[in-house]
């Protein structure tokens, strides 16, 4: 069926302003305005009051996309050498530590507790482990991207924001990392005769994907640079950034690269060379950023669905449990080792809490692989019901973690 330009353009208004009047309500009740985008998206969820039609919520990937573009473009912009450089090592530690842990604990825990959860005596041998070993690959990422509408909101600044941005960006990479070790292992449990299985490359392919997508961010990064040179109103400097985000957003999926990655690369080169780096990110953040936050927010809102949250609501609440103490412990030990500051060991777990993004991406891969699809639909239907958890959690905990750390700014 044929869907006028103009409903979409109504439904997507209706997103816009019923956003701003729920981050308005959030803000009266002390709650971080992206929460209130939030709630506004799932009042209008199709699976509550119906309000958003299912044929608008298919069609606003490419609003999905296009924030995407943008917000990782913040976040990467916010990761000045000059300003982590200090924190260089502890961030490499922290980020081992909360990335590991929480990847080696999910396989655990998962592996002990999924007999108890969940009736497997229908799937093949060895469910157990493969099931525990996918878990396990979808622990360690974390969503910067509740934490950085919060950072803006309230003006946070200092080491634990600093941090948590880099951490949050690193851990991504690992997570790729960890996907393809762990599907490897996977598919060699599956059929160890299958020809199709090779260890080496399964193993060497996240890390070519890591290293293809941050050089085509990097490109991107240095090609806008350029342009930008002589580009001084601010409409001009917003559509060559924003043109050049979704081109390199588009590029990388072609690819097969991570378009998240991408373009969070392209915003770290360009706050790290342009001299005019500064103006432009301020620009961004003035004009287009808060319409950026509500589009992504209320869609992403719209798109929690309780009846998943229901049909597997315990594995869903073993996997958020065993990923925040895999992440708060890891995050608290690779802060000690680094001997980083006490504001950041005992606060950085928290605010590494959000996820979505990358992981849904991932768990939809594991749910389309040949020989998967059993255990790839149990896998994918509890990552999207942690992920509307987590959604809910996330910009209030985030903003709890930030103002312990008493790095809050304004806003209140």
């Amino acid at each position: 069926m044929e869907i006028p330009g103009r409903d979409v353009l109504v439904w997507f208004g209706l997103c816009l302003v019923a956003g701003y009047y729920g981050g308005v309500i959030a803000n009266r009740l002390r709650l971080p305005r992206v929460s209130g985008y939030i709630f506004a998206g799932i009042v209008m969820s199709p699976s509550v009051f119906h309000i958003l039609p299912e044929w608008f919520m298919k069609s606003s990937e490419p609003v999905v996309n296009f924030s995407l573009a943008i917000i990782t473009c913040l976040i990467g912009g916010s990761l000045k050498w000059n300003n982590i450089k200090h924190l260089g090592k502890s961030i490499l530690t922290i980020t081992l530590g909360e990335a590991e842990l929480a990847f080696i604990l999910m396989v655990t825990g998962i592996y002990f507790l999924l007999p108890h959860l969940l009736d497997i005596s229908g799937f093949q041998a060895g469910s157990p482990i493969i099931i525990a070993l996918l878990f396990g690959a979808l622990a360690s990422p974390t969503d910067p991207t509740a934490t950085l509408a919060v950072v803006h909101e309230y003006h946070a600044k200092g080491r634990l924001t600093t941090t948590v941005l880099a951490v949050a960006a690193l851990d991504d990479a690992l997570g790729i990392i960890n996907f393809g070790i762990a599907m490897s292992v996977v598919l060699f449990l599956i059929s160890p005769a299958r020809a199709d299985v090779n260890m080496g490359m399964m193993v060497l392919e996240p890390l070519l994907k890591i290293a293809f997508s941050v050089g085509l961010g990097f490109l991107g990064g240095y090609l806008l640079n350029l342009m930008l040179r002589k580009a001084e109103r601010p409409g001009a400097i917003i559509a060559l950034t924003t043109g050049t985000l979704l081109l390199t957003f588009s590029i990388a999926g072609a690819l097969g690269i991570d378009e998240l990655l991408s373009t969070m690369s392209l915003g770290v080169l360009l706050t790290n060379i342009s001299p005019h780096a500064e103006k432009i990110f301020s620009i961004i953040e003035t004009y287009i950023e808060e319409v950026i936050f509500i589009a992504f927010f209320v869609i992403s809102g719209a798109h929690v669905d309780f009846s998943v949250l229901f049909s597997s609501w315990m594995l869903v609440v073993v996997y958020i449990a065993i990923r925040f103490i895999g992440k708060y412990t890891g995050a608290m030990a690779g802060g000690l080792i680094s001997k980083a500051p006490a504001s950041i060991t005992k606060n950085l777990g928290f605010a590494l809490v959000p996820q979505g993004g990358i992981v849904v991406g991932l768990a939809l891969m594991m749910y389309q692989t040949p020989g998967l699809e059993d255990v790839g639909n149990i896998i994918l239907n509890v990552t999207i019901g942690a992920t509307a958890i987590h959604e809910i959690i996330g910009p209030p905990i985030a903003k709890f973690s930030l103002r312990r750390a008493g790095e809050l700014k304004g806003g209140e």
